[in-house]
């Protein structure tokens, strides 16, 4: 494992450069022969259920949306018309998935985890670029310790506060960081009375969430540490939903061939924060046991920050996840 790198513009451009300049699968004969200018009113008008904006996710959530829309407008020809409705009730992530099974919802998107990945069906495409795993963190204004921590081991030394449902909890855990659980809200509260050191957020998602100051009073983002893992978020459907899996997925797919996905992403503000919030850090890798193998292939297939392997070939994006072991909790 490796404990300390610094990030810097170079990787940056190239990560950019390669979301821009990567090329997936060739879609099917059939499917590129379709006039994306004719809808058949023989088709299925689907009414699709999304949850509501989760706190301190606005931006990401409206991201999302445009990327599910735009996914589902351009399968129109072969799947039929769609129309999406938002859940009137703000929900947890790990409701929303729950949502799922009990068909309350047809499409939300999550951190992925194998246990979700059996539970649930993903689409195994990262729409973040794989930043919900590069995470800054949350101190109390005036706290420069996290400064002094050049290695895992010594981050170890301080304790995290991270979400009771959350996959990032038991990642956390099973690299011996220590960890206070709560809800999402108060992990603030805790961070700002000093009954945990750090409070680790997406670079995505943190300024957002320092801005919102009845969140996020008497606190400020770390400007020593990124914690780095593994950690792509996925579209997810019900787990008996796979004609929706693979519309999602077709649609997300010849998005990427047009380069309308990479346009999307880089026209995203919290995007190209979150980029800059990795410039100039120490990076501390560790390792998410909860990922599955198919999702890594994902991660080799979309982003460059990953190596390459014969295995990706076979990849497929909505195939059953196999079960994995997490040797600490």
């Amino acid at each position: 494992m490796h404990e300390k790198y610094n990030m810097d513009v170079t990787k940056k451009a190239r990560i950019i450069a390669a979301l821009l300049l990567s090329v997936v699968t060739p879609l099917s004969a059939h499917t590129q022969q379709i006039n994306t200018n004719e809808v058949s009113t023989d088709l299925p008008h689907t009414v699709l259920r999304l949850p509501n904006i989760h706190p301190g996710r606005d931006a990401v959530y409206a991201y999302a949306k445009r990327l599910l829309t735009e996914s589902l407008r351009v399968t129109e020809p072969q799947y039929g018309s769609f129309e999406l409705i938002v859940s009137d009730q703000e929900t947890a992530q790990e409701r929303q998935l729950r949502s799922l099974e009990h068909h309350m919802l047809d499409v939300t998107w999550s951190v992925t985890s194998t246990e979700r990945e059996r539970q649930f069906l993903p689409i195994r495409i990262p729409i973040m670029a794989g930043l919900l795993g590069k995470r800054a963190l949350l101190v109390r204004e005036g706290d420069t310790r996290l400064k002094e921590v050049k290695s895992l081991n010594a981050l170890r030394a301080y304790r995290a506060v991270l979400g009771y449902d959350w996959p990032d909890t038991k990642i956390f855990r099973a690299n011996d960081i220590p960890v206070l659980e709560t809800t999402y809200r108060a992990s603030f509260r805790i961070v700002s009375e000093g009954f945990a050191d750090m409070f680790p957020r997406s670079v995505v998602e943190i300024k957002e969430e320092l801005a919102d100051k009845a969140l996020s009073r008497g606190l400020t983002i770390d400007d020593h540490l990124i914690i780095s893992y593994p950690s792509p978020i996925f579209f997810f459907v019900g787990s008996d939903n796979q004609a929706l899996a693979g519309r999602i997925a077709e649609g997300l797919l010849r998005l990427f061939e047009t380069g309308k996905f990479q346009e999307l992403l880089l026209a995203h503000d919290n995007f190209r924060e979150g980029m800059a919030l990795t410039e100039g850090r120490t990076v501390i890798e560790i390792d998410n046991p909860l990922l599955s193998e198919q999702s890594r292939l994902a991660l080799e297939k979309f982003l460059p920050e990953f190596a390459i392997s014969e295995a990706v070939l076979k990849f497929d994006a909505t195939e059953p996840a196999a079960p994995t072991q997490v040797v600490k909790q």
